[in-house]
């Protein structure tokens, strides 16, 4: 497991599919979480994405929960995508609804980067988001992520084609701020933080 700020990463077993299809056929969510908002999903493809997801060692994902209740509120993923020069995407999303808007989205993305950049030495994390998703865009670049593409007319959404943009960051980009995201995005828990999960008091920076 790996905690910070409010939240906690945990392994995704198959006692969580029921979570899982409850929120992949919540039409809002997937409004924000794919490409296809009405293409929903039942339990037998559901159970079958989760025994591919086991079976790829390059695809990691996560259960998020909030710490101080052991609530499942989300999810967070990862593909590793080169072995060499590590490339990974990202991608989340907050399945209860009541905790959108709460701030606690840049801490789920704030947790991955910390997971690849600074505990797995990734070199470099894209995440792709439709044009409209302004929330989605705020959280990466409040974390450095930068623009730097567009595929355009490349979904459907609501009856229209939609362009997705990538964001990529870079391990030296994300190091070079990583003090300054960790305190704007956890505040008061950062040196929590910095103690449990990196070994360090906050003189040893």
């Amino acid at each position: 497991m790996f905690e910070i700020g409010r939240i906690r990463f945990r392994p995704f077993g198959r006692e969580d599919l029921s979570f899982m299809d409850k929120w992949e056929n919540t039409r809002k969510v997937t409004l924000y979480a794919r490409g296809e908002p009405l293409v929903f999903k039942n339990s037998e493809v559901i159970e079958k994405e989760f025994e591919e997801y086991m079976e790829d060692d390059k695809k990691h994902r996560f259960m998020v929960e909030l710490r101080e209740d052991d609530k499942n509120i989300g999810i967070a993923t990862y593909k590793e995508r080169n072995k060499k020069v590590r490339n990974g995407d990202i991608g989340t999303y907050i399945g209860e609804q009541e905790y959108w808007n709460e701030g606690i989205g840049k801490e789920i993305a704030l947790g991955l980067c910390e997971i690849l950049f600074f505990h797995k030495n990734f070199d470099r994390l894209s995440a792709w988001s439709s044009n409209f998703n302004k929330r989605s865009h705020n959280v990466l670049e409040s974390l450095g992520f930068k623009q730097t593409g567009r595929a355009r007319k490349s979904g459907y959404m609501l009856g229209k084609r939609i362009d997705w943009l990538m964001f990529d960051l870079l391990r030296e980009e994300y190091i070079h701020n990583r003090d300054s995201n960790l305190e704007n995005i956890l505040g008061d828990k950062k040196e929590e933080y910095v103690i449990s999960q990196c070994k360090l008091t906050l003189d040893d920076e």
